[in-house]
This record gives C-alpha cells, structure tokens and sequence, in this order.
C-alpha cells in the first residue's frame, strides 16, 4: 500500500526553499523598487523639463518673430499617439548597458560659448527668474541649451559652458531623449530621513530635445537626486511596518503549520502504540496533512497490530485444537497404563500386548497430529527457503517413490519448466493431495501438471471414489476436519494443502460428484 500525502524530506525541501526564497526576493523586490524610484524621478524630470522647454522655445519664437499660434513639427519621427508625443522613462538598474556603478561623468573640460547673442541667449536670461523660482520649488537642477550644446540658462552658475561632450546631451542635440544615472557625490553631510533633501546614492539626468520646423533648437538638461529605497521607506515606514508584521505573522504561521504537520501525527502514533500497550484501541490518525512516511509508519501499526492480533488468535485456536485433539489419545494411553500397573499380574499375555498396542497407536497418532501442526505452523508464520525446482523431472520422480506401492498417473499439459519453492511444501501438497485421493477415493488417481494463464504451476489431483457429501464439502479444508480418524486420520493434511497455497498467492479448490474428486491448487 502507497501511503498518501507529502513527505517529510519534501516538506523540509520547502521549508529551506522558503527560508532561501525570503532573501531572494527581498533583494529582488529592493531592486525593484530602486528602479521604481529611479523611473519616478526621471517621469519628474520629463514633466520639469517640457514646461521649461516649452516656455523657452516660446520665448525663443517670440523674438524670432515667429506666431505664437504657429504648431511646428516639434517631435520629427517620434511615435505619435493620438496626436500625443509622450515620452516614456528608459533607466532600467536591470539593464546591464545601464550599469550605474560604472557611469561616471565625463572628466572632459567644457568649452565656452564663442557667441553669446540671439534670441536663444535673450530667451535663456528671460526664463532665469522661472527657473530659480521653480528649483525653489522642486530642488532640481535645470540647464537649457542652445542648438550648440551651450547652456543659455541655468539653476547653477555654468552658463555659456558647451555640455555637448555628455552623452545625454549629444543623443537629444541628435533628436533623440536620453537619460542616465550617475553615482552622487557630496562632501555635505547625509540629510536626515524626513528632511526635503534627498540622500540618494545615485542622481538622474534627463536631456529633453527641443524642435521647431523640424530642427533641434536646444536642450533642457535636468537633473535631481533620486529617492534611495531607505528613505522612501523611512517616508512610508507605517506601511512598511505593518508589510513587516504581515510578513513575520506569515512566517510564524508556516513554521507553526510545518510544526502541526510533523509533530502532531507523531504525538498521535505514540499515543497508538502505547493504547496498543495497554490493550485499548488505538486512535486514528488526525485529519489533514500528514507526512507520507508518518502516514506510513500509521499504517505499519496497523498491519503489526492486525498480525499480533492475528497470530493471538492463531495462539489461541491452536492451544484450543491441540488440547482437544490429544486429550482423546492421552486419555486413552493414560487409561491404558493405570490397567497395566494395577493388572499386570492378572493379565494375560495377549491382554497386555493389546493394551501396549493401543499405548502405541495413541503415541502414533499423537506424533503425527504434533509434526503436521508443526509443519503448519510453519507454512503459515515462516518463510521457507525457496529452490528451484524442475517441475516435470521432480513430478516423474515422486511418481515413482510411490510405485510399485500404488498405480498413480501423470498428465503434463505444458506446465512450467520449473517452478521456485520450498521442496518440502512442493512434496506436502502432493503427497497430501495423493494420499487424501486414496484413503477417500478409488483408482485411478491421477496427477495432471498444467499452467495457469499467468504461467502459475497449476496441479490436479483425481480420483474416481464416490464423491464429498454435500455436508461435509463446505468443511474440507478446516483443521483437524477428517472422516477417518479411526483410521489415523488427523484432518490436517489438506488444510495444510491450502495453506501452502496462500502462502504463495494462489488458491485451492475441488469438484466432487458421484463419479470422483478432482482437488486443484494452484502456485
């Protein structure tokens, strides 16, 4: 029998897979949530950087000349959505051509401006006052460029240095967004957790290209600190605590389920066995997930139990036969013997020589009923060294121990080469199978060797007698059952013939009638 449910080997597997996974995927969700924060700050930017934008390029075409109303082509093969030109974040710490730890601004010294005039220097010192209102507001560095790379206005103090040498900057002069994170640097101490300043490790810069008629007319450069996973934490911490709780209470409860799965059923086995000790019944097993090799272990008390309980019975029988089976001959030998010691003198020779040889026909008896219990017992509760047997050469040979004694016939219908088991079950069954066949029966007795459809050795033994009667046929194979115990008979023989049969998975059965019985058995 298969014992259902997980085993304790797959139930400690998901355990340790559960306590390896924990780590994992925190480290996995904090990468996660880095990248987040670094996509929310740079969405920031973009918003930051269009309205800068859009206000410098307007300013740019007022002085140019140029309508207010007039609609350039601003995003020249941008994908457009509905008459949207949206731009989407594209930092990704999962991208290894994004590798922070290694982006560094480049240690090239800007060039100055060599003209500083025209409506682009005239727009960027128009938007100053925004922008210095605006990073009062939002903390982000803002620098607009011209069409060369030239910072026409500025948060800072860089203007009329050429950024062009940055590779954000070079990708949007080229038409194209860009944005990258670069690792900060500060000599200023750490802000505290809930102060407006960030304490980031790394700083996201956007480059927004501008175009008018199709032709890039400049650049908004930002840039802002991105939030770190601890201080965005810090400024959720009551929902992080209370994720944390959920998380400890889910851990308690699975180290409590593993715990009920495993120690419960064991308490409740050694609760078993120990109701089995002191003669109760045992309770069963408690419902849900128990361990396989528990379940297991259940069942294997069960089967014990069951065969402990069996063979107390099989003790019990067994005393109960015996003690009737050979009160009659000790009776009889004891009865004997008190006449002989009390009337030895008065006796004549032939009465003592008949009450010794009632005193050795009780001991005969006696001896057969105690070896063939012996050898039941034995079939039944032991396990015989099995041989290999020839079946056709060893059939031939016990017919021919038996000759010239008795005239017994073979029949092979293509029976098995060979057969594997014990040879002293192999001659019980058929010596007793024969025997029964000519105290009970009449010549001829036959013996036909034939196989079963699963290649069993299937053995008949026939006689032509006068047949079972109808009362005694449902009490054949029953211990000490004999229709011949005056004869010597110890109604052992042929349920020692069925229990070889069990003892091997096979059966054994007859058919009687008037014109004979045929007993079958196969092995």
């Amino acid at each position: 029998m298969t014992a259902r449910g997980p085993g304790i080997a797959r139930l400690m597997l998901a355990v340790n897979v559960l306590i390896l996974i924990v780590p994992l995927l925190a480290l996995l969700l904090l990468r996660v949530y880095e990248t987040h924060l670094l996509q929310q700050t740079e969405r920031r930017l973009i918003s930051e950087s269009v309205l800068i934008g859009e206000a410098w390029r307007s300013e740019v075409m007022r002085l140019s000349g140029v309508p207010l109303d007039h609609q350039p082509d601003i995003t020249p093969g941008w994908a457009i959505v509905d008459d949207v030109f949206p731009i989407e974040p594209v930092l990704d710490l999962a991208d290894p051509d994004q590798d922070v730890r290694r982006s560094s601004t480049p240690t090239a010294t800007p060039r100055q401006a060599a003209d500083r005039s025209g409506p682009a220097w005239a727009a960027g010192a128009a938007i100053k006052p925004l922008l210095d209102r605006a990073k009062r507001v939002n903390l982000s560095g803002a620098r607009v460029l011209d069409a060369e790379g030239c910072v026409v206005a500025s948060t800072g103090g860089e203007v009329g240095a050429c950024l062009d040498h940055l590779p954000e900057v070079r990708a949007a002069l080229s038409g194209r967004y860009a944005a990258v994170a670069r690792p900060r640097h500060s000599d200023s101490p750490e802000p505290p957790l809930g102060g407006i300043s960030r304490r980031g490790r790394l700083r996201v810069f956007t480059a927004t290209p501008l175009f008018a008629d199709g032709q890039v007319i400049g650049v908004v450069r930002m840039s802002r600190t991105s939030l770190g996973p601890v201080e965005a934490l810090w400024r959720q911490r009551r929902t992080f605590a209370l994720a944390l709780l959920c998380s400890l209470a889910l851990t308690l409860g699975v180290s409590v389920f593993f715990a009920r799965v495993i120690t419960r059923p064991v308490r409740s086995i050694t609760a078993a066995a120990e109701a089995i000790a002191a003669g109760r019944p045992r309770a069963p097993l408690p419902s849900g997930v128990v361990p396989r090799e528990i379940r297991r272990l259940s069942e294997a008390l069960d089967e014990m139990t069951a065969q402990l309980q069996a063979r107390a019975a099989y003790i019990t029988d067994f005393v109960g036969n015996v003690s009737h089976e050979l009160k009659t001959p000790l009776s009889s030998i004891r009865g004997a013997t008190e006449l002989l010691q009390s009337d030895w003198a008065a006796m004549t020779e032939a009465q003592r020589q008949r009450f010794l040889s009632n005193i050795d026909a009780a001991t005969a008896r006696m001896t057969r009923q105690v070896s063939r219990l012996l050898l039941l017992a034995r079939i039944e509760h032991t396990r015989a060294e099995a041989e290999i047997v020839p079946v056709v050469g060893w059939l031939e040979a016990f017919v021919a121990s038996r000759a010239p004694q008795v005239e017994i016939g073979l029949r092979l219908q293509d029976p098995p080469a060979e057969i594997h088991i014990a040879p002293d079950h192999l001659t019980s069954v058929v010596g007793n199978l024969v025997d029964n066949a000519l105290h009970h029966g009449a010549p001829p007795v036959v013996i036909t060797a034939a196989s079963s459809p699963e290649g069993r050795l299937v053995i008949s033994v026939s006689d032509e007698g006068p047949g079972i009667s109808e009362n005694n046929q449902g009490r054949v194979f029953d211990r000490f059952f004999t229709t011949a115990r005056d004869a010597g008979g110890t109604g052992l023989g042929l349920a020692i013939v069925q229990a070889v049969a069990q003892s091997r998975g096979g059966a054994a059965s007859f058919e009687s009638g008037p014109a004979g019985t045929t007993f079958q058995i196969t092995l």
